[in-house]
């Protein structure tokens, strides 16, 4: 069984785009039996209304999250829209926000009391915002959020340190991963129960991203942690291949 913890549907800013169809054509290809899926950085659709759609899609293969500017937000409107989704994501550069501010706290609050996880895209990049290093930092705040760091932190050890550390937070392969140098290298901090798969499509393909993992040194039963039973765990979702 696979799972891939990240993928995208709808049209972006930047021109990218992903349908449904197209998504479960991927996962087919790549023998991906269920996605965690979320809107792209919309170009006309409002985040949480595209979230919805994803949601009311009814497809028992895509799992979806709910994506918004927490700016914008209500921990009393997010507190309703909760039930409709099994995680949240947060991209902190596209909403350009610091998730360490203390004005977003009761949203965290609010996550942390629905049990479902937040996903939260990081990079070293020109903006501070998106730093795995200073999002990581929210696990030691927030110590019942189950907290994702997208991008596997773009390997950053001081990160992989604080997963170890911290029971509630966890690393997402998307990207960044980069076998035989980042995900060997996490791997001996964090082990396999800290890591969860994932391919960012459609900006990366999911059977290269697989392969990232496959081809790892990692031995092949933690491989299966890594790709499917950490998230089943943290989506609390039974395994009906292997009840």
């Amino acid at each position: 069984m696979i799972i891939d913890m990240h993928t995208h549907l709808g049209a972006d800013k930047d021109g990218m785009s992903q349908s449904p169809e197209e998504l479960i054509k991927g996962m087919n290809s790549a023998g991906i039996d269920l996605s965690v899926s979320f809107p792209l950085d919309e170009k006309v659709t409002d985040l949480v209304d595209a979230s919805i759609a994803i949601a009311e899609l009814n497809n028992p293969r895509i799992i979806p999250f709910l994506r918004f500017d927490p700016k914008t937000m209500t921990p009393e409107r997010l507190r309703t829209l909760l039930p409709k989704f099994k995680g949240v994501k947060l991209h902190t550069r596209a909403q350009n926000f610091n998730t360490i501010e203390k004005r977003y706290w009761p949203l965290y609050e609010e996550i942390s009391a629905s049990k479902k996880p937040l996903l939260v895209h990081t990079r070293f990049e020109q903006n501070t915002n998106t730093s795995p290093d200073i999002v990581s930092i929210l696990a030691e705040y927030f110590s019942d959020l189950i907290l994702i760091i997208g991008h596997f932190a773009e390997g950053s050890l001081i990160t992989a340190e604080r997963v170890k550390r911290c029971d509630n937070l966890y690393l997402e392969t998307s990207i960044q991963s980069l076998t035989n140098v980042r995900i060997n290298r996490i791997y001996d901090v964090v082990g396999a129960e800290k890591i969860l798969f994932g391919s960012d499509a459609p900006y990366s393909n999911q059977e290269v991203e697989i392969l990232k993992i496959a081809k790892s040194k990692i031995p092949e039963d933690e491989k299966d942690l890594i790709f499917y039973k950490n998230a089943l765990r943290l989506l609390n979702i039974k395994n009906k291949k292997n009840p």
